[in-house]
């Protein structure tokens, strides 16, 4: 099976997913809370799953490291700017915390992101793509959770430092002890398990999680909330897009000043991958610390229709 073909499949299952989500609660009665349970899931089990399967035996470079070191301190960045700023525009605590949520991690995956890279920069690019990509599974624990947290009715009022002491600690913390483990066993040299290929192990999961994250996603999706969180949307789609292609293109920058600048097809994914719309993930925490879910889920809808018909075909035409 292509890539192509793999990318109008998932596309396709996005869309039957969510549309069944949303049906299953107008139509059938499901209630939205299921929405919650699915997330966490996805974000706790399913894609720990896929990270460790991905990166176990895939080629590492030193000079790849800036990539997820960049990816994550501009995720931080943004989150903070968006949470500074945002104090005026959003007095609502929990929706101001709705919106420097998904201004954490992106949707750097093949559904979306990755496939512009891939279909720019081919196969190789992709691969330098999964490498950026890992610093999603540090920032869930690190930083959305936190902000989560903070921002969340259900939380006690804690210290910074103290929930993500806790974060690390804590049974959600299982994604980046699978990232970690599986760069481990690469670097030591341990072969990857066979059946993972011949099995379509990594690609059964893949597509069983598509379906599931969004399933909930259209749960939890009123279409009234597009509306009523227009200039929550707005403020997220200039932080994603407008001011993090400018953090990338500076971070970019600062690495010229050592001895081992970003340059090549490397710098071209991290521009790419410094403009896009909100990841899934983002939804997932939403949902598992309740911080206004359904207004997440309506802004990664908005941010994912607005890639797919803009951002692409720009990519497309910049860069091709």
């Amino acid at each position: 099976m292509t890539l192509g073909l793999r990318f109008v499949i998932s596309f396709v299952l996005i869309l039957a997913s969510a549309w069944a989500g949303y049906l299953a609660r107008t139509r059938a009665g499901l209630r939205e809370e299921l929405a919650r349970p699915v997330m966490t899931v996805v974000a706790v089990f399913g894609y720990p799953l896929v990270a460790l399967m991905a990166i176990w035996g895939t080629p590492l470079q030193w000079a790849d490291a800036w990539l997820p070191v960049l990816g994550g301190l501009q995720a931080t960045l943004m989150a903070l700017i968006a949470l500074r700023f945002g104090r005026k525009l959003f007095p609502d605590r929990a929706e101001r915390g709705v919106v420097g949520l998904c201004c954490t991690i992106g949707n750097h995956g093949v559904t979306m992101a990755g496939f512009a890279v891939y279909l720019l920069f081919g196969r190789e690019g992709l691969g330098i793509n999964t490498v950026y990509a890992l610093y999603t599974f540090f920032a869930i624990v690190l930083l959305s959770y936190t902000i989560a947290q903070r921002h969340s009715p259900d939380t006690a009022r804690i210290s910074t430092w103290r929930l993500m002491v806790g974060n690390l600690l804590h049974w959600r913390a299982t994604g980046l002890y699978a990232c970690v483990a599986a760069i481990l066993l690469t670097v030591c040299g341990v072969p990857s398990p066979p059946q993972i290929d011949t099995w379509y192990l990594l690609d059964i999961v893949i597509y069983l999680l598509i379906a599931a994250a969004y399933f909930a996603i259209g749960l939890r999706l009123h279409l009234p909330h597009l509306v009523e969180m227009r200039k929550a949307v707005l403020y997220v789609l200039g932080i994603r897009h407008a001011l993090g292609l400018l953090l990338g293109v500076a971070l970019a920058g600062i690495t010229y000043l050592t001895p081992w600048p970003l340059e090549g097809l490397s710098l071209k994914v991290l521009l790419v991958q410094s403009s896009v719309p909100v990841g899934i993930m983002c939804v997932a925490v939403a949902n598992m610390f309740h911080i206004k879910p359904r207004e997440a889920a309506a802004i990664l809808v908005v941010g994912s229709v607005g890639y797919l018909v803009l951002g692409m075909p720009l990519l497309l035409w910049l860069f091709g």
